[in-house]
């Protein structure tokens, strides 16, 4: 290790759900991640609900894959039929998220609610392609084209702001 790296600061730490992982990789910019100053995670339920494919593009990106203590899990299970609408793949992420102190990147309304009542970071693919375009780690219009296929290939993004982008990046 050299000097600097033993006192570089620690990379502040993003928990990966689903939907966030489709939509970068749909935006073909999932490997443009390595470029943010970040360290992420994907929970090891997440992950489970990944093509093999996609497995090995979050593996090979040097992605964490993470699990839960079981004291944890069984929070988990007696906090589901609170939440029947979540599945216990984003409830892992949520746990995950906290128990890391980290940021929580999601899609999901009902999630995102859910961890900014606990006190969570919650950012979105949105967030994502600002900090690589602000990196200037995507061209604006790399961004542009990104945001348009996540939307083409379905991904659910707020109107309001997917436009707000386009007018910026265009």
């Amino acid at each position: 290790m050299t000097r600097f790296q033993a006192h570089s600061m620690p990379r502040a730490l993003c928990v990966a759900d689903a939907n966030v992982l489709f939509d970068l990789c749909n935006g073909r910019v999932l490997t443009s991640l390595s470029a943010l100053p970040y360290r992420f995670i994907v929970p090891d339920a997440v992950f489970a609900e990944l093509d093999l494919s996609l497995q090995g593009m979050v593996r090979s990106l040097g992605f964490e894959v993470g699990g839960l203590d079981a004291e944890t899990v069984l929070e988990i299970y007696s906090l589901r039929p609170e939440h029947p609408r979540l599945s216990v793949a984003d409830l892992f992420a949520l746990f995950v998220a906290r128990d890391r102190q980290a940021m929580l990147l999601t899609g999901d309304d009902r999630l995102k609610r859910l961890a900014e009542t606990r006190g969570l970071t919650v950012h979105g693919a949105l967030w994502v392609l600002d900090e690589l375009f602000e990196r200037q780690a995507l061209s604006a219009q790399s961004a542009l084209d990104a945001l348009e296929r996540i939307l083409a290939l379905g991904g659910r993004l707020p109107t309001q702001e997917c436009q707000k982008r386009r007018l910026q990046w265009k």
